[in-house]
């Protein structure tokens, strides 16, 4: 029944999406996210490409639609341009399974694409407020319903990967940490309503057992940082931690004696096996980016290839000075575990500098908004935006997903909200001016009329 509810639906939001390019953004990041069929489990929705759809719908609205078509002007955009064309080289370049490091390539553009979007068509409080709602609607809606599963069953309830894109519990729990501060950020913007306001907030508990209950260790090491940076920035601190400290009240009476016993791990990290492999990926992928410092391996590359793997095994000593076990021809290797190792493995050296000064510009650009713009959904934006790429930023560190939609989303929104202020300081400059000068012309036509 769901699947033909979707299928009936989907002709009046592609009308939606026509009309308005900032509808088509929601709903295409909506559906790049968590795929509708998945809603459905199945049945006729399967038949349409939804995300296809929404993406050339916005173009297509793009095209026809009056608005802003100029790309912002600041360095997070040209960062973006100049990083995807690096990316092109080193998938050109790629010392990998050529066809699957293309189809890595097709995945990470089109995300590229969806960022290009974001970056130039928002520009209005009602469109970022759309992008967010399609965020919070998507992922954060299912795991909002699988942590609501797992509080009601006393923490019987298993987790596993949600998404095609967020496939394991650990990925899963990434975005589901990435998704609570969008869920708060609408909560005050609809602080007038009890009901969104309240629900909102319902949305980011959930997602919040969720992260808990997936068992993941890096996303609680990213939920611990998230909360104590949303603490420390809280103007109402008493209340804002006895709220947090009902939230532990509840995940106290939930969470099993295993889930304590696997937390405990992260301290004794040299010990713990899971630990040692992620430590042979780290390994791996620094030797790649020393065989290959300017543009690297490719995308995948260091972790798919057979031939590639065997190859930079036979440089294991040169990197003998980090203490770690032995990998062997022959032993498996999964993914780089780090968001940080995965662009240094896949693009080098110089295409980690490119990544990491577009986290870093991201972040001093939603720094000086929080601190210096007077208006409040800028601040309660650029907060928000920033508590997300910290928790993406910490648990991200022993997790490959550093090209994901989610991430690439907020850097767009980010760089179309530094447009806005930007636009709004030169408007208030302008005013100023301008009152200026119709003030020393009064005073001068006085003068001179005595």
């Amino acid at each position: 029944m769901r699947d033909y509810l979707l299928v009936l639906i989907l002709p009046l939001l592609l009308y939606a999406a026509l009309r308005k390019p900032f509808l088509s953004i929601s709903f295409w990041i909506w559906s790049a996210l968590v795929p509708p069929f998945l809603w459905a489990h199945g049945g006729l929705a399967t038949s349409v490409r939804w995300n296809f759809l929404f993406a050339v719908v916005t173009m297509a609205s793009f095209a026809i639609n009056k608005g802003n078509k100029k790309p912002p002007s600041g360095a997070i955009f040209v960062l973006c341009v100049i990083f995807f064309a690096h990316c092109v080289i080193s998938t050109m370049l790629n010392n990998g399974y050529g066809p699957y490091v293309w189809f890595r390539f097709d995945l990470f553009w089109r995300t590229l694409l969806l960022f290009f979007f974001i970056a130039v068509v928002v520009r209005k409080q009602v469109h970022f407020e759309a992008v967010a709602w399609g965020i919070t609607l998507s992922f954060g809606a299912l795991a909002m319903i699988e942590g609501a599963k797992f509080v009601i069953s006393l923490g019987g309830h298993n987790i596993f990967g949600l998404t095609p894109a967020f496939n394991d519990n650990n990925l899963s729990a990434l975005a589901s940490l990435m998704c609570i501060p969008i869920a708060i950020f609408l909560a005050r913007q609809y602080k007038e309503n009890f009901y969104f306001k309240n629900g909102l907030y319902g949305v980011a508990f959930f997602n919040v057992m969720f992260v808990l209950g997936t068992d993941s260790r890096g996303a609680f090491l990213g939920l611990a940082v998230f909360s104590i940076a949303y603490w420390l920035k809280s103007k109402n601190k008493l209340r804002d931690g006895f709220v947090m400290s009902l939230g532990g009240l509840v995940a106290l009476a939930i969470l099993s004696d295993e889930w304590f016993n696997r937390m405990e791990t992260i301290g004794d990290a040299g010990e713990d096996g899971s630990f040692q492999g992620r430590l042979k990926s780290w390994k791996l992928a620094m030797l790649m980016a020393i065989r290959h410092p300017f543009f690297g391996g490719g995308f995948d590359s260091t972790f798919t290839n057979r031939g590639t793997i065997n190859s930079l095994i036979a440089d294991w000593e040169t990197l003998s000075w980090i203490p770690s076990a032995t990998l062997n021809v022959g032993d498996t290797v999964f993914v780089a575990h780090s968001i940080y190792f995965q662009v240094l493995a896949d693009h080098g050296f110089l295409g980690a500098i490119w990544y990491g000064f577009i986290v870093l510009i991201t972040l001093k650009n939603l720094s000086s908004i929080a601190k210096t713009s007077k208006v409040f959904w800028h601040v309660n934006l650029a907060e928000m935006l920033r508590l997300s790429l910290i928790a993406f930023l910490t648990a991200g560190a022993a997790l490959s997903s550093a090209y994901n939609d989610l991430f690439f989303a907020l850097v767009g929104m980010t760089a179309a909200l530094s447009a806005v202020v930007k636009g709004e300081e030169k408007r208030v400059a302008e005013v100023r001016v301008k009152t200026m000068q119709q003030v020393r012309f009064g005073n001068e036509t006085g003068h001179i009329n005595t």
